[in-house]
């Protein structure tokens, strides 16, 4: 885990917000027949490795859900399985807010329906929670989910928003400022990630104590 040294702030430029809307229903997914070993062979035999940086475009909020999920899962390093793994199994959660308006993660990112199959990093809804669910045990970074999702994020940058003297960006990991490179940050069960855009000169803050579903 991560330390989390005082909190350092970084300009971005002024953001225009729009807020996402409808949701994402996962379906197909979990009607699926699931697939025999061999999706989960082939991962052992290639253990997921963690990625330290994100590959995303740079692009405003809202941020949609890609409509190639497989080949962001590649970019990432992921492979899709047929079936959730069991073997490495937690979730964390993850807000972003941008003047004070929460920005939606969508569902089903890491999810491609038409092939019934899914990344081991993966979204079901609009919750902010963030499944892990591979066969083989390994760390996970938020740089591969915000590759999988699409999205730029580094200490500078999230989406299009680069360092300005306007607007700082902060990041909290369980409530408490972080300091180093979000993207590489490892998911640990029931972590909760903020990522915030404030104007200079605000106090930035993470959103409330996430409520956890019981069944997480």
């Amino acid at each position: 885990m991560p330390a989390h040294p005082r909190r350092t702030t970084i300009q971005l430029g002024v953001l225009s917000v729009v807020a996402l809307g409808g949701v994402v229903v996962f379906g197909s997914l979990r009607s699926a027949p699931a697939d025999p070993p061999v999706a989960e062979t082939a991962a052992a035999e290639s253990p997921f490795l963690p990625q330290t940086t994100a590959t995303g475009a740079a692009t405003a909020a809202p941020w949609a859900r890609p409509t190639d999920p497989t080949d962001r899962a590649a970019r990432a390093g992921l492979r899709m399985l047929g079936t959730e793994g069991t073997v490495e199994h937690i979730h964390a959660h993850l807000a972003i807010s941008v003047d004070g308006q929460a920005q939606t993660v969508p569902g089903e990112i890491g999810i491609d329906n038409p092939s019934s199959t899914v990344s081991p990093l993966h979204t079901h809804d609009e919750t902010g929670i963030i499944h892990v669910e591979s066969p083989v045990p390994a760390d996970f970074t938020l740089g591969q989910f915000f590759t999988e999702w699409n999205v730029a994020l580094d200490p500078t940058r999230i989406g299009s928003y680069v360092a300005s003297p306007t607007e700082t960006f902060t990041v909290f990991i369980d409530k408490k400022p972080y300091t180093g490179d979000p993207a590489s940050i490892v998911f640990t069960n029931r972590m909760e990630i903020d990522l915030v855009v404030s104007a200079a000169g605000t106090a930035a803050e993470p959103s409330p104590a996430f409520d956890w579903p019981t069944q997480y």
